[in-house]
């Protein structure tokens, strides 16, 4: 199988690009000039290119068998509020920019298309489980965009073209650089002893959501066509992960409170119904473990005489 990626150097799109390597297919995705390649497959073929360019879709989706659209054009480090100054350009780039991509790739003839959405088309507000049939309710410029793709995969999805969109809520997981890893300063701060603040969220590691879009690009196109995917596996507080920090530095320490659990908790049932199983509670203290470690391991070196 040949994939097509957008975003794949982005956080989860690291995730992405690895899982598709693992299960032998050949990766073609786009990067731009400045784009950091450091700890991606060297057999991925790169196209320049991103959102703002169609015409690099050509060469992008030549000979595709599948599209993974998990592109964001945003503020450097900034999702949900990713529009900056300029809501207006981000909502057009995004929208505008993979509407085009997504009619080259019908038109490639590509057989398969997995758009990454988002747990913020509900919104902070939806209280109650959320299934993944609940109206969407977004809040942010960031869930709007995703709204408007997922209409894009209902409208091309619904005549029998299997496109499919997975909604992660926050996504963990260990990338090179590991700087770039998600509670990577917590785990550092919790080790110097500096306050973390409080703070409760639902969570989902990177390799779980490649795991459910490969699940995607190869499950029946009559079971995900036109349909949207609920990605969200456990609730984590600060307090949680700092205790766990403790615990594998074998340090001690104030902790944060619980932190406010959100609203609404996403339920996985459609993911789960074609096989989905996640990492969990398992899967979330090994990367703690492997975060502690590696944080160590630099303060260690940091301290030896030159």
């Amino acid at each position: 199988m040949k994939v097509a990626v957008t975003g794949a150097t982005g956080y989860v799109g690291r995730f992405i690009v690895k899982r598709l390597i693992e299960e032998g297919a050949a990766v073609r995705a786009w990067r731009r000039g400045s784009s950091d390649l450091r700890g991606l497959p060297e057999s991925v073929e790169w196209i320049e290119g991103d959102l703002s360019s169609p015409e690099s879709a050509t060469p992008l989706l030549d000979g595709a068998d599948a599209l993974v659209h998990a592109a964001l054009d945003h503020a450097p480090g900034r999702y949900r509020d990713g529009e900056g100054d300029d809501a207006a350009r981000f909502l057009k780039l995004n929208v505008d920019g993979s509407l085009a991509l997504l009619a080259a790739a019908q038109r490639s003839g590509v057989g398969r298309v997995v758009v990454l959405s988002s747990r913020a088309v509900f919104g902070r507000a939806v209280g109650g489980p959320i299934s993944d049939y609940t109206p969407v309710s977004p809040d942010t410029h960031y869930g709007t965009a995703k709204v408007a793709l997922e209409r894009l995969v209902r409208d091309k999805g619904t005549p029998g073209w299997p496109i499919a969109a997975l909604r992660p809520t926050g996504v963990y997981g260990i990338v090179e650089p590991v700087e770039r890893s998600k509670w990577f300063s917590l785990v550092k701060d919790v080790i110097g002893g500096r306050a973390v603040p409080a703070r409760a969220g639902t969570e989902v590691h990177g390799d779980d959501v490649a795991g459910a879009m490969w699940l995607l690009l190869t499950a029946p196109w009559g079971q995900v066509a036109g349909r949207f995917f609920n990605c969200s596996d456990i609730l984590v507080s600060n307090r949680e992960i700092a205790r766990l920090v403790q615990t594998c530095a074998g340090i001690s320490g104030s902790l944060p409170d619980e932190g406010t659990p959100p609203l609404g908790i996403m339920l996985s049932d459609a993911l789960k119904a074609l096989g989905m199983k996640f990492g969990g509670r398992k899967l979330f203290e090994r990367t703690i473990t492997d975060l502690v470690a590696e944080v160590s391991r630099r303060q260690l070196g940091r301290q030896r005489p030159v």
